[in-house]
């Protein structure tokens, strides 16, 4: 054996042991760097008891909690302490439901104290939920979260939109709205309205009017049946998040609101647009109106 052959051999070992080192913690970096971004929201959630309204994608989540009961273990533990945290997470959502916000005026729970079948309604809603993820803790307690779709055909909004709801309990204007003439529509795929420092909350029918009072924008005017239909307007926090939402695609028109319309609920949710952002909202492609591609930025 050469002298000084064995410590090469060593340095050797050392050198790899910290190349593998190095390379474990640019993959954790790298993980951690991806899970961030992957978990970025486009915009606003709003926290609702123990659910999460995600305003800019159109969904809320609620967590349930069930426990084993006292001597059962096994499988059948597990099974029932999953229909225990079900039946909490159904109990959980109809009060995250109950605090949606429909409009300035109106929330979830006005539908509800209306009619006992619109409650029905409402709770067949609830249980028609889909279970996203399920989680069992070290002691066999369940975690178990269920996710509703505010939007599409079998979503929230068009739920409060049938005709055997908005005859008994419309909180809606009736909506006129002359769309341009041929000739004279922009090419944006969407819009951008600006209502920061103006307290506006999240809805699920908010409402854009002109400097005269006259109606730019309701639920009436987009076709809430459209396939990949999420809400009427999405919201985000800032230019920036608004941009990446799909429903604006690649080229969106940026406005800004003039003012709240004033409201005497717990919140104002509807906007009035001056004079030359009337003027470009009026030149949108009808399509535009009819799609929903309209997204709020708001604080």
């Amino acid at each position: 054996m050469r002298p000084g052959s064995r410590k090469s051999k060593q340095g050797v070992v050392t050198t790899r042991k910290g190349r593998c080192f190095l390379l474990t913690l640019f993959c954790l970096v790298f993980l951690v760097m991806t899970f961030i971004v992957q978990g970025q929201d486009y915009g606003l959630v709003e926290e609702v008891g123990l659910g999460r309204i995600d305003w800019s994608n159109g969904l809320i989540q609620v967590v349930g909690y069930g426990a084993p009961p006292k001597g059962a273990s096994g499988p059948q533990a597990r099974l029932m302490a999953r229909g225990a945290a079900k039946a909490d997470a159904y109990r959980n959502a109809a009060e995250v439901l109950n605090g949606v916000r429909v409009n300035s005026e109106t929330y979830v729970r006005n539908y509800v104290m209306q009619s006992d079948e619109i409650r029905v309604v409402v709770e067949g809603f609830v249980r028609g939920a889909r279970i996203i993820k399920v989680n069992q803790q070290w002691d066999g307690m369940i975690e178990l979260t269920i996710e509703l779709p505010l939007g599409g055909q079998a979503g929230l909004a068009a739920l409060l939109n049938r005709p055997e709801i908005t005859e008994s309990f419309s909180p809606m204007s009736p909506a006129f709205y002359d769309y341009p003439e041929a000739g004279v529509t922009t090419a944006y795929t969407g819009v951008i309205i600006d209502a920061r420092n103006l307290g506006i909350k999240p809805a699920l029918y908010p409402q854009i009017f002109d400097y005269e009072g006259n109606l730019l924008y309701a639920s009436t005017m987009v076709n809430l049946a459209r396939p990949g239909f999420t809400t009427i307007v999405a919201y985000a926090r800032s230019l920036e998040l608004a941009r990446k939402l799909p429903r604006l695609g690649t080229n969106p028109l940026v406005l800004t609101a003039d003012s709240p319309v004033p409201a005497s609920g717990e919140g104002q949710t509807d906007l009035v647009l001056g004079v030359e952002a009337t003027k470009e909202f009026r030149r949108l492609n009808p399509e535009v109106i009819r799609d929903g591609a309209v997204v709020f930025i708001i604080d």
